[in-house]
């Protein structure tokens, strides 16, 4: 399967003209950060997709909660998708939470994802 390549901003990636395609892994990753960085309930098109951002910004966040959101999000991606390492980080100044952590699938293949809540 392949997808249209995002840039960091979610734009499609466009080279020498082209429009660039993701595949395996790859897309796999894009669709993970796509769907971890949508509050559940805003696309229009689809209110189940995401992850509910109340449960990683709101005053009763907590690790464990945020985990729970990481792992809903990484199921609506792939069934397979597991936590293999989860770090978890809140700054109660800034309000900011930080979430790094690995995923592994059936074959054992791995993505690397990084996100910030503000």
């Amino acid at each position: 399967m392949k997808g249209f390549k995002l840039d960091k901003n979610g734009d499609i990636s466009i080279s020498n003209g082209k429009i660039e395609y993701a595949t395996g892994m790859e897309l796999t990753a894009q669709k993970v950060r796509t769907v971890l960085g949508t509050n559940k309930g805003e696309w229009f098109n689809n209110k189940d997709e995401g992850i509910d951002f109340r449960f990683i910004l709101g005053k009763s966040a907590t690790e464990d909660t945020v985990r729970e959101q990481i792992l809903s999000g990484l199921k609506q991606v792939d069934r397979e998708l597991y936590l293999d390492s989860f770090l978890y980080s809140f700054d109660k100044q800034t309000r900011k939470a930080s979430v790094r952590f690995t995923a592994k699938n059936g074959d054992g293949e791995t993505v690397i994802n990084e996100n910030e809540w503000e």
